[in-house]
C-alpha cells in the first residue's frame, strides 16, 4: 500500500509549523493504529506525508489482500476524522494505492544504517497505483491482482486498462469502492459506468459519452466519469491502431 494526501501543500502553505506538526501527527496516528495495524499491516515507512505499508510479511497472512483492502478503506475514511480541524480551501483526502505480488522484503542498506523495507518491480506498481488516482479522479485504486485475490468481497468498479509509466504491459485497474454491505448505495451508477465503458472499448463514443453525462447528472464530480469524457474528445481526433482495445498509456507517474 502506498498513500498520499491530496492537496497536501495547499493545506500546509501558511501554516505554523508547529500546528502543522500536530496536525500531521494526528493523522499519522489515525493512519497506523486505527486503519494499518488494526488490519495487522505493517508501516514500512512515511516519506513526507506519504504511507509505505505492506502486509504478509515479516509474518505469513493468508489473507492478506482482504487485510489491505480493509486497511485501505478504514484510511480513506478516518483521514476525515484527522482533518477536521483544518481550514483549507480545498478538499483533503488521501489517495491510495494496492498492489499483491512477490518482492524481496528485509534490512536493507549500509553497515552504518539500514531500514526494514521492499524491493521489486511489484512494489513500483503499488506505487504508480496511487498516483495514477490523482489522474482518474478516485481514492482508492487496486491491481487486477487484488481484485481477483477479493472476489466478492468488497465493493469494487472495474476503471479500465492503463499502461503506466516504467512498464510495458497494460493492467486491469480497479476502484475500491465500498464495503460490500453497502453496494446496494452505488450499484445504479456503477451499472452506468460499465456501459459506458463497454461503449467505449468498442469505440462507440457518441453512446459512451452520453452514458458518462448521465452518470454525472446522478453522481456530480465522479472522477472517472470526468476522465473518460477527456479520453473520448481524445479518441475522436486520434486514428486509433486496429488493434485498439481501450488501453490508456500514462506518461506522467
Amino acid at each position: 500500500l502506498f498513500s498520499d494526501v491530496a492537496n497536501f501543500t495547499a493545506m500546509s502553505e501558511g501554516m505554523d509549523p508547529d500546528e502543522l506538526a500536530r496536525v500531521m501527527n494526528n493523522y499519522f496516528e489515525v493512519a497506523v493504529t486505527s486503519c494499518i495495524q488494526k488490519t495487522d499491516g505493517t508501516v514500512v515507512k512515511f516519506i513526507g506525508d506519504a504511507i509505505f505499508a505492506i502486509w504478509n510479511a515479516p509474518e505469513p497472512q493468508e489473507n492478506h489482500e482482504f487485510l489491505a483492502c480493509r486497511g485501505a478503506l478504514n484510511l480513506r475514511d478516518g483521514v476525515a476524522r484527522a482533518f477536521e480541524d483544518v481550514e483549507c480551501d480545498k478538499e483533503i483526502r488521501t489517495r491510495i494505492g494496492l498492489h499483491s505480488g512477490e518482492a524481496n522484503v528485509g534490512n536493507f542498506g549500509s553497515r552504518s544504517r539500514f531500514d526494514y523495507t521492499a524491493f521489486g518491480e511489484n512494489i513500483n506498481l503499488a506505487a504508480r497505483m496511487e498516483g495514477l488516482n490523482k489522474y482518474v479522479g478516485t481514492d482508492i485504486l487496486i491491481t487486477g491482482e487484488v481484485e481477483q485475490a477479493v472476489p466478492g468481497k468488497f465493493v469494487t468498479r472495474f476503471v479500465g486498462y492503463f499502461v503506466l509509466k516504467g512498464f510495458a504491459k497494460a493492467f486491469k485497474v480497479f476502484e475500491l469502492v465500498d464495503e460490500l454491505e453497502k453496494a446496494d448505495n452505488s450499484k445504479v451508477w456503477r451499472d452506468l459506468f460499465e456501459t459506458g465503458l463497454n461503449h467505449y472499448f468498442h469505440q462507440e463514443f457518441d453512446e459512451a459519452e452520453q452514458t458518462f453525462l448521465e452518470l454525472l447528472a446522478l453522481k456530480p464530480g465522479d472522477g472517472p466519469s470526468n476522465f473518460y469524457l477527456q479520453q473520448i474528445a481524445e479518441a475522436r481526433s486520434q486514428n486509433l491502431p486496429e488493434d485498439w482495445q481501450g488501453e490508456i498509456l500514462m506518461a506522467d507517474k
